[in-house]
């Protein structure tokens, strides 16, 4: 085994050496912008959104509950 095997994936010295290593040598530092969806530039919510919100959930625990009291 190798002096450091954490550092060679726990491989004997024969096994490591017989596999092909890479080299990366033109390594470019290209920043890229996140291309963002319509909905990420939205930042606050209106009235109307949170009422449409507050009523669909109402109407789904509404089902649940009919569901677990009659059913």
């Amino acid at each position: 085994m190798s002096e450091e095997p954490h550092i060679r994936a726990h491989l004997c010295d024969e096994c490591w050496n017989s596999m092909p290593h890479y080299q990366v040598k033109n390594v470019q530092a290209v920043q890229r912008k996140v291309m963002k969806g319509p909905t990420h530039n939205r930042k606050d919510f209106t009235i109307g959104d949170i009422l449409l919100y507050t009523v669909g959930n109402l109407l789904c625990l509404m089902v649940i509950g009919y569901y677990l009291w009659f059913r």
